[in-house]
């Protein structure tokens, strides 16, 4: 029997509480469970793990001890611990939904979306109105590129919890990837409804404004985002392309350059002001920004399609030829390069090579402008079969467009089918009655067909229009719409 010596000077009365050894090992446990609680509400989160790892040492094996040392490895970006104590704590009780919840979220950290939808699909069959695993797991599914169940478990999300600004903005974001901006603005004004100084809703209502066409609306929104954030790269660089589309180089110059000062690192924001220098015909600053941007990021397609235009477009056709064909190395599904490529052939006389390039691009895409481009080739080569073909198809795509009636008739004229090529002329006429290189053309239809009074008429006709009134000749369908080398270049 313990014995318990009393000092002298100590009353008799004193009561003593003596812990058996075990008793008092699980009171040390309990303190370093507390310490720990304490430790993580104050945001250290190491001396939580260190806490938590000694009463695991000394027997702890609660599930909510191993749970919350998962919360703290997580905190501290280790991810591979978190998702082991997550497991075991699972392990230990496989009723609680928030180890599966939390262990997908670390798994989508890990980029593993399909291991983290499996937890999440679990923690909502145990808990099926846990709004925070319907918002993770639409994050993941997200991630996988599946934007429609992203957009249903955000949704499932909203309805159990409404006043959430996250998951109002996260659908906004799939709705914008949807090409669906209409609906995302909507998103993204409720979430900065719900929480006015959300500074990347303001950002990403900025993009969705800019797809609209709403510039003023995109540079106000992107303004508040930097107001918010002075260190927003993006923002600075979005603001620029909106700047670009309202044509106020200078400013998009200035936002570019901001953004250059917090990033550095950053390509694209090299590209697009290389552009917009190219723009303002400072040719050499464009190429010293382009080739920067490829220096930064060597797969960066659009900044060798961007330097392969300003190279075309100063007549060093062999440097574009190089950087198109890098950028369809990256890229091989890309119509717009193949038709740009085969501009430069055509430049360099190489008709076979740009012809190859545009059989590409038109298989590849419809293009109204390759058809265009191809048929004429095709025209001229004397392969008036798939000139026809080609100019065919052209009139599917632009029935309302004078321009392609004309070219079928020409097609068809030099084939030997004067009667239906006249067909086609007429129509071109009936659309544009001042359009003179069909007059001209069913003039001499008319000639060849022994028609001369009609064929007197439409010369006269023809004669008293300007020469180039009307639709754009035939010397005029070989051209590349800048425009679209600009699509490529600013749109993010």
């Amino acid at each position: 029997m313990m014995r318990v010596k009393i000092w002298p000077g100590v009353a008799l009365g004193l009561i003593l509480i003596i812990f058996s050894p075990g008793e008092a090992l699980d009171r040390k446990a309990e303190d370093y469970i507390e310490n720990a609680k304490l430790a993580q509400r104050s945001g250290d989160h190491r001396g939580a793990v260190d806490f938590f790892t000694k009463a695991i040492r000394m027997g702890v094996t609660d599930a909510d001890v191993y749970y919350r040392r998962g919360l703290a490895y997580e905190k501290l970006g280790d991810n591979i611990q978190a998702i082991s104590d997550y497991t075991r704590a699972i392990q230990i009780d496989s009723r609680l939904a928030t180890p599966f919840n939390n262990r997908g979220s670390a798994y989508y950290r890990l980029g593993d979306f399909d291991k983290a939808i499996e937890d999440f699909d679990k923690a909502i069959e145990l808990n099926p109105y846990y709004a925070l695993a319907y918002y993770n797991r639409g994050n993941a599914y997200h991630g996988k590129g599946d934007l429609e169940r992203s957009i249903k478990d955000f949704t499932r999300a909203i309805l159990i919890n409404p006043t959430d600004p996250d998951a109002y903005n996260n659908r906004g974001w799939a709705f914008l990837q949807e090409h669906n901006p209409e609906k995302s603005i909507r998103d993204f004004d409720r979430a900065i409804q719900l929480n006015p100084d959300y500074t990347i809703a303001y950002y990403n209502r900025g993009n969705a404004r800019l797809k609209t066409g709403d510039h003023e609306g995109s540079i106000k929104d992107l303004t508040r985002a930097i107001e918010l954030n002075p260190q927003y790269a993006l923002a600075y660089f979005q603001r620029g392309n909106a700047y670009v589309k309202k044509e106020e180089l200078e400013s998009a110059i200035d936002d570019y350059n901001r953004g250059v000062l917090i990033n550095p690192g950053y390509a694209d924001l090299y590209n697009n002001r290389g552009w917009v220098y190219f723009k303002k015909g400072n040719i050499t600053q464009a190429l010293r920004d382009v080739s920067k941007a490829i220096s930064l990021n060597p797969d960066l397609t659009r900044a060798y399609i961007n330097r392969g235009w300003i190279y075309k477009s100063h007549g060093e056709c062999p440097r574009a030829i190089q950087d198109f064909s890098r950028a369809l190395q990256l890229e091989h599904t890309n119509a717009s390069i193949y038709s740009f490529r085969a501009a430069c052939h055509l430049e360099k006389g190489h008709r076979d090579l740009a012809m190859k390039d545009l059989e590409r691009a038109v298989e590849l895409e419809e293009d109204p402008e390759n058809l265009v481009f191809l048929g004429t080739l095709k025209e001229q080569a004397g392969d008036y079969d798939h000139a026809v073909k080609l100019f065919t198809r052209l009139l599917e795509a632009r029935p309302e467009d004078p321009a392609s009636y004309y070219n079928l008739g020409m097609a068809l004229g030099k084939k030997g089918l004067v009667v239906q090529a006249i067909k086609e002329f007429t129509k071109s006429i009936e659309l544009d009655p001042k359009f003179r290189e069909a007059y001209l053309n069913r003039a001499i239809a008319f000639e060849f067909m022994g028609d001369s009074m009609r064929a007197k008429a439409d010369f006269t006709m023809a004669l008293r229009l300007p020469e180039g009134s009307g639709a754009p000749p035939v010397a005029g369908r070989l051209q590349v719409s800048t425009a679209r080398v600009k699509d490529i270049i600013t749109t993010r």
